[in-house]
């Protein structure tokens, strides 16, 4: 959870965006670099890939991660 987005500094209010760490503008700017087309991005998730959320989430509920 975050206050300010990770990207502009701005002050984050919408849950989403607190929850994800960047406001609509600037999260727009990044998926769109790497793709272009929002319908892309279903296809290019990777059936059961670890999202950098879920690596988060397990380090707040006290878990460590192995990086090897």
């Amino acid at each position: 959870m975050y206050s300010k987005c990770q990207k502009c500094g701005r002050k984050l209010t919408d849950p989403e965006s607190i929850e994800r760490g960047y406001g609509p503008e600037c999260w727009n700017g990044l998926t769109t670099h790497y793709y272009p087309h929002p319908e892309d991005w279903e296809k290019h998730k990777i059936p059961g890939q670890m999202t950098i959320e879920d690596f988060l989430g397990d380090l707040k509920d006290g878990g460590e991660k192995d990086m090897s």
